[in-house]
């Protein structure tokens, strides 16, 4: 599904040159659950910003079912984004003060041709699959930290992405929201969804099926679980 081939990613700031990336090359498949784990300036996060699009390597080719994506200009990578791939960030990303029905509909905004009580029905089985219902006309800002993970799971798949990213997605959460959130990005696995994520954390590692190991810029490890 995503093929990198010898990525680099090389920031400069000021007189400083930072080279975060220098050469990975990877597979992933359709279907699978990858982890990503490396300590603290690894390069992981960065490897995760080349792998879902948000950003451009120095050098190197990054496909997606074969089509090679530096080809795509701003705006055509922004559409891809929006229709392919759903993000869940670890500090949620919410606007507080809007409902949850309003954060999880963002993504579909865009989405011109979807009418209206298609839109409704998606946002409302999205917000069913990660059990907040109950929640859906709630203020995002008024919810625990599980809950609003939970809605920003929701959120990354309201548009049907045939991926989902997340970084760090439990490292603001308990032990038991975080345990919650993993059993969703499970089940979501287990419903045949690829999922890559980012963690400092192996408990969490542990429920993807491959671990990626960074370290300083290169893959040190890549095992299955």
């Amino acid at each position: 599904m995503i093929t990198a081939t010898n990525i680099t990613k090389v920031y400069v700031d000021n007189d400083i040159t930072t080279n975060a990336l220098k050469g990975i090359s990877l597979t992933i498949n359709q279907g699978e659950f990858v982890a990503i784990m490396g300590p603290s300036g690894s390069g992981k996060s960065t490897l995760l910003q080349m792998l879902s699009f948000l950003d451009r390597p120095t050098a190197g080719i990054i496909k997606f079912e074969e089509k090679e994506m530096q080809t795509l200009d701003d705006a055509a990578l922004a559409t891809f984004r929006n229709e392919t791939i759903g993000f869940v960030f670890q500090s949620f990303n919410l606007l507080p003060r809007v409902s949850v029905y309003r954060n999880v509909e963002l993504p579909l905004l865009y989405s011109v041709s979807l009418p209206a009580d298609a839109r409704k029905s998606r946002i409302e089985a999205a917000v069913a699959n990660v059990g907040l219902t109950e929640r859906l006309q709630i203020a995002a800002g008024k919810l625990s930290g599980g809950q609003k993970q939970r809605v920003a799971i929701a959120r990354a798949l309201v548009a049907n992405p045939a991926v989902v990213f997340a970084d760090e997605p439990t490292g603001n959460l308990d032990s038991a929201s975080g345990k919650q959130v993993m059993e969703i990005l499970k089940k979501l696995h287990e419903d045949g969804r690829t999922v890559i994520l980012v963690t400092h954390d192996l408990a969490t590692a542990q429920y993807a099926n491959r671990l990626i190991r960074i370290k300083d810029g290169l893959v040190d490890s890549d095992t299955a679980l």
